[in-house]
């Protein structure tokens, strides 16, 4: 089994247990926000259903954001081509005499 590797060694050494014990306090505090974060979000981090509904939700946000993306170039695309048609039309009005 192997130890997760003590940080911040050289400032803890006359101290050992204090250390420890502020080390384990952080990462106890960092574990309690990030529940409480995942919380707000409506994640239970405890349950792997529960995240995984959060992951494929965001899969989701990407997927649709990128079609969106394509959708609003191929709108622009058209709307450049009937621009450039109607000019064209115009063009061919103009020399022909307007018949």
């Amino acid at each position: 089994m192997s130890e997760k590797p003590m940080r911040r060694m050289a400032t803890c050494d006359a101290e050992r247990g204090l250390c420890h014990h502020a080390e384990q306090a952080s990462e106890d505090a960092a574990d309690s926000a990030v529940k409480k974060v995942f919380a707000i979000l409506g994640v239970d981090i405890d349950r792997p259903e529960s995240v995984e509904e959060f992951r494929e939700d965001l899969r989701f946000g990407r997927r649709l954001r990128k079609v969106a993306d394509h959708g609003m170039l191929a709108f622009f695309g058209v709307a450049a081509a009937a621009l450039a048609a109607a000019v064209w039309a115009g063009i061919v009005a103009k020399i022909s005499g307007g018949h």
